[in-house]
């Protein structure tokens, strides 16, 4: 099974290096940030136990039953990639800047994150697959006590 550690740093690291412009990256956020910045979270639902190694269906209606109905462990998670942009600019300037990051406009450079992710959805052979699914709507994210503007983009991931 993945490590989850790895997996996340695959993330971080596979964004930081394609999307345009440039996002600084970060797994482990917890001091002061400098916007723009891309946090790589835990996200909801976290596990889904209804997917294992055994198929699609788990419990088999006892917890702990041995068989062909019996988790052998959970091989989808879900992570956010959290997109952090500061509030001091001008509205236009930090929507553009987001908008180009969730691909939403392009300026015939730009490299949205979910683009960066699908260029090796195997994430370097850290996991079988990460999929970026949706994206919340933007807008005022508290992060550590400080106000940002930032929009959460959805990822699920089946682990190795």
């Amino acid at each position: 099974m993945s490590n989850i550690s790895a997996v996340r740093a695959a993330i971080a690291s596979q964004v930081g290096t394609y999307a345009y412009p440039q996002l600084r990256s970060l797994t482990d956020p917890y001091g002061q940030i400098n916007p723009p910045t891309g946090i790589v979270v835990y996200g909801r639902p976290y596990v889904n136990y209804v997917t294992t190694l055994q198929g699609a269906t788990a419990f088999g209606g006892v917890l702990g039953a041995d068989g062909p109905d019996a988790p052998m462990s959970p091989t989808e998670v879900g992570l956010d990639y959290l997109i952090l942009v500061s509030q001091a600019s001008t509205v236009e300037r930090f929507e553009t800047a987001l908008d180009l990051w969730l691909g939403l406009e392009n300026d015939g450079t730009a490299v949205s994150v979910a683009a960066a992710i699908s260029k090796d959805p195997t994430l370097g052979g850290t996991v079988q697959w990460c999929l970026p699914t949706t994206v919340d709507p933007p807008g005022p994210v508290s992060w550590n006590g400080t106000e940002y503007f930032g929009a959460r983009l959805h990822l699920t991931v089946s682990l190795l």
